[in-house]
């Protein structure tokens, strides 16, 4: 924000500067184009020193360095947090998705709410714990919002209608559905989907592909485990991955 400041602070008075020679309605455009000017520069600069900074984030992620990514973000947020409009919401939402891949529920929710704004990832992992925890018409809100802000987005449509099956919701569940393929009616994932909640046929997560363990870790935990115990060894639980990328579009 402060790089807004200084955009407006410097607007003003080519505005008044302006306007003392020209009169105050000259002065008008010229602020105005000053103030944008100053805006686009200073976020731009201040924007490609944080992305110099979070991509050493990706390799720490990588090695299971926890602890020490999550300082870096916190020290990143510190340093420019005040500088850019957004930008601590932003870090606090990445910080909310490493919690939560850990799966500790209760302190990703802070920080996702904090980082939810126009963050579609964010608000369907803040949907997943509300219905987690039993608050299924906060989580259904959630998903609806999340719709909103990402409204190509397969993932949420899918992970919306498998929940509400799970609730023997089945109605509802193909009415996000429909909503979906409105959205995109090319989608071979959401038709699949359709047709198995139409006919009442169990639905497998995998058919969402690795993206699904982004939203619940979980289950990529018991994956890991059952393996172990089919192959006759003792396996620890992985940590959930990092990072995961975003479904693909379709």
């Amino acid at each position: 924000m402060i790089n807004l400041a200084i955009s407006l602070g410097l607007g003003a008075t080519f505005f008044i500067l302006v306007s003392l020679w020209l009169g105050p309605v000259a002065g008008v455009f010229p602020g105005l184009g000053v103030t944008g000017i100053s805006l686009f520069l200073t976020s731009r600069r201040i924007g490609g020193q944080v992305e110099a900074e979070m991509a050493e984030i990706v390799p720490m992620l990588q090695e299971r360095r926890i602890d020490a990514a999550q300082a870096r973000l916190e020290a990143i947020k510190e340093r420019y947090g005040r500088w850019q409009l957004l930008l601590s919401g932003q870090i606090d939402a990445q910080l909310g998705m490493i919690e939560y891949l850990q799966m500790h529920w209760d302190r990703a929710m802070p920080l996702l709410q904090r980082g939810k704004w126009r963050n579609w990832t964010a608000l369907v992992c803040i949907a997943a714990i509300h219905h987690r925890q039993g608050r299924r018409e906060e989580a259904w809100a959630a998903l609806d919002k999340a719709a909103s802000v990402g409204p190509k987005e397969v993932i949420i449509y899918a992970i919306w209608a498998t929940l509400l099956v799970r609730d023997s919701q089945r109605g509802e569940a193909l009415t996000v559905i429909a909503r979906g393929l409105k959205a995109q009616p090319d989608s071979q994932v959401l038709k699949e989907l359709q047709a198995k909640i139409a006919n009442k046929k169990k639905i497998d997560p995998k058919m969402f592909g690795e993206t699904w363990y982004q939203f619940f870790p979980e289950d990529m935990a018991r994956k890991m485990l059952t393996r172990g115990r089919r192959g006759g060894m003792q396996q620890q639980i992985p940590q959930p991955r990092i990072g995961a990328r975003r479904a693909p579009r379709r």
